[in-house]
């Protein structure tokens, strides 16, 4: 007979690798939080980093714009989820932003389905159910910006999003102030954004400074807080940079969502 392990909570990480260990980070402070004090209390983690087999989210978006879809995400992601489960998730965490849009999350619901005892946090919902302002401004990757991930909810639930202007290519971008493109690029460039990991041991000065200008603009633009709508952000934007605009990070959001649920499952 098959030992099984204790129930764990499961990371479908890889996206991109450099978070991963920051929301490890998050989940063992939340759980110090709620009364955490010897090894032997931490809720067992499986962490699953295959991001050769994940498209990037952004591209694959894109491409079904241009009506030349690239595998969706979803379907491998949903192979390395069965596999988390088998090794004993019971809740399971995705920490990407993107992969939240309806063309890949519905799809990795399908491919999950009939998958019984295992529940999905879906990070995004937990991050809005979080907010407690009315003008909330989104710094983002241009995928998480084009399909709305964040500002079309947060428009239903009657609070006013705040974003930067997009320009659709680069002859149309303008204007001293920052832009959408522009964090993009501090988030996705391989030679100095966050993803590339090229400036980490130096704290990411390039990405820092559009990241720290962009989010200044949102607060003259009146946002009241500001969603870190990719994952990468935090290691390159902190609070201090920003001391007058409270930055919300769905990683914190989707630590606690994971550590509820779980708690939740062995109390049951």
């Amino acid at each position: 007979m098959t030992e099984r392990l204790p129930a764990a909570i499961g990371i479908l990480g890889g996206m991109g690798p450099w978070v991963d260990p920051l929301l490890l980070r998050k989940l063992l402070e939340y759980q110090a939080a709620l009364g955490m004090r010897r090894d032997q209390e931490a809720i067992p983690t499986l962490v699953a980093q295959y991001p050769e087999l994940i498209e990037d989210r952004t591209e694959y978006l894109l491409s079904l714009e241009r009506g030349a879809p690239l595998e969706n995400p979803a379907v491998n992601a949903a192979r390395i989820a069965r596999m988390l489960a088998a090794d004993g998730a019971c809740v399971l965490g995705i920490p990407c932003n993107t992969f939240h849009a309806a063309p890949i999350f519905s799809r990795f619901e399908q491919e999950l389905a009939g998958l019984e005892g295992v529940e999905v946090v879906h990070m995004v919902r937990a991050t809005l159910d979080s907010i407690a302002v009315r003008r909330v401004g989104i710094l983002s990757t241009n995928g998480t910006y084009l399909h709305r991930i964040y500002s079309g909810p947060i428009a239903e639930r009657g609070l006013e999003p705040v974003t930067l202007p997009y320009a659709p290519s680069p002859e149309h971008r303008q204007g001293p102030e920052p832009s959408q493109n522009e964090v993009h690029e501090a988030i996705t460039s391989t030679q100095w954004g966050v993803k590339s990991g090229r400036e980490a041991r130096l704290g990411y000065p390039a990405a820092r400074r559009v990241l720290k200008a962009a989010a200044r603009r949102l607060r003259e633009l009146g946002a009241e807080a500001a969603i870190l709508g990719c994952t990468e952000i935090p290691l390159a934007l902190e609070q201090a940079d920003v001391p007058d605009l409270p930055l919300l990070d769905p990683l914190d959001a989707l630590a606690r969502g994971l550590v509820d649920a779980h708690r939740a499952r062995r109390a049951s």
